[in-house]
């Protein structure tokens, strides 16, 4: 059973974090992360961070995740 975790920016949801053996992989839910959508990374607290900074900026400072697959 996968664990997830919702990811939230200022009260609006915008998509979830889910554990993997590697990391957590980042499933989009609004169009402004959609970059992010299918990313890893290391911990929620690191896709949330690039969630929120996507949201507030349109961008994620040093943006170089892993894309994975299912």
């Amino acid at each position: 059973m996968w664990h997830s975790v919702q990811i939230e920016v200022d009260g609006s949801l915008v998509g979830a974090a889910v554990r993997q053996q590697n990391g957590v992989r980042f499933i989009a839910t609004d169009v402004r992360v959609a970059e992010l959508d299918q990313t890893l990374w290391p911990a929620t607290a690191d896709a949330r961070q690039a969630a929120e900074q996507m949201v507030r900026t349109g961008h994620v400072r040093n943006f170089n995740p892993q894309s994975i697959e299912d």
